[in-house]
């Protein structure tokens, strides 16, 4: 069955409030991804979802390749696979013994970890297809039972940073009916091209993990973004990537929570470092 969630907001970070019987509790992680050390960010990762569920959380959000890094903070390391070319001024690093199967070692670990926090969480990683040889940004979304529910690998790799490795998703939309709405996934550069999908198949909530750059001053997060909230008719729970200290270049923190109306229900109060931003979602048919 399918509900309709319409935001409610909370102080920009924190969850001193308790949620209603009428409302659900999502949660998106901002988070600072070590290069190319998968297990020093699950073990970063897992009291910052332990604190989400705590505070009343039952869907949980983080960062686009959150595990295995997207790129070094500076922006001058990505992934490369064997020869494939690269953008002028990167250097590719083999994701080879880094990037997981699904399932894999970080489905296993968050699969455990979302039974018993009994939550939705996703778990964002480079996935490796042993069988296609390829490589993937992909999202796997793991259940309040721990069970894989959906497994999506982003369809549109963003060129400049991802040519060197990444291949196009080849599993199409992954969409999921849950007692607080239909949840749908993107990855970051997913959403120049895919929002009208969501809205054509009636999406709730879009679990939407980023790794964000972009120009000076840009307003992408500020306006841009809840315009395709809106127009999409999807509440948005943006978990991006942040960094340690203020670097050259922009895009990082910035993670929020959108109203289906376009209205921020939450954001961070600061685009450095990690940070964990809520928001209380009625859900329609119960009353307080």
């Amino acid at each position: 069955m399918l509900v309709v969630l319409v935001g409610v907001s909370l102080p920009v970070s924190g969850a001193e409030q308790a949620p209603s019987s009428a409302t659900v509790r999502v949660a998106a992680v901002q988070f600072i991804s070590q290069w190319a050390k998968p297990a020093e960010n699950r073990k970063a990762l897992e009291p910052l979802v332990r604190e989400a569920a705590k505070n009343g959380a039952k869907i949980v959000v983080l960062p686009a390749t959150a595990v295995t890094a997207y790129m070094s903070h500076d922006l001058r390391r990505t992934w490369q696979v064997g020869a494939r070319p690269l953008s002028p001024g990167l250097q590719g690093v083999s994701p080879e013994g880094l990037a997981e199967t699904v399932p894999g070692q970080s489905t296993r670990v968050f699969g455990a970890l979302a039974k018993e926090l009994a939550v939705y969480l996703t778990v964002p990683l480079v996935e490796v297809d042993p069988k296609q040889r390829k490589y993937f940004n992909t999202i796997v979304l793991v259940d309040p039972q721990g069970r894989i529910a959906l497994h999506y690998r982003k369809l549109n790799p963003w060129p400049w940073a991802e040519k060197g490795w990444a291949s196009p998703g080849d599993r199409g939309h992954q969409f999921l009916d849950t007692p607080y709405g239909r949840l749908g996934l993107l990855v970051c550069y997913d959403i120049n091209f895919e929002p009208p999908k969501l809205k054509q198949n009636r999406v709730d909530h879009l679990l939407y993990c980023i790794a964000w750059v972009d120009a000076a001053g840009s307003t992408w997060f500020s306006n841009r973004l809840p315009e395709l909230a809106k127009q999409a008719d999807v509440n948005i729970i943006g978990a991006n990537w942040s960094v340690p200290e203020r670097p050259q270049w922009h895009g990082y923190g910035q993670s929020l929570i959108i109203r289906r109306t376009g209205e921020v229900a939450a954001k961070v109060k600061s685009d450095l470092g990690n940070e964990i931003i809520y928001a209380d979602l009625p859900i329609p048919g119960k009353k307080s």
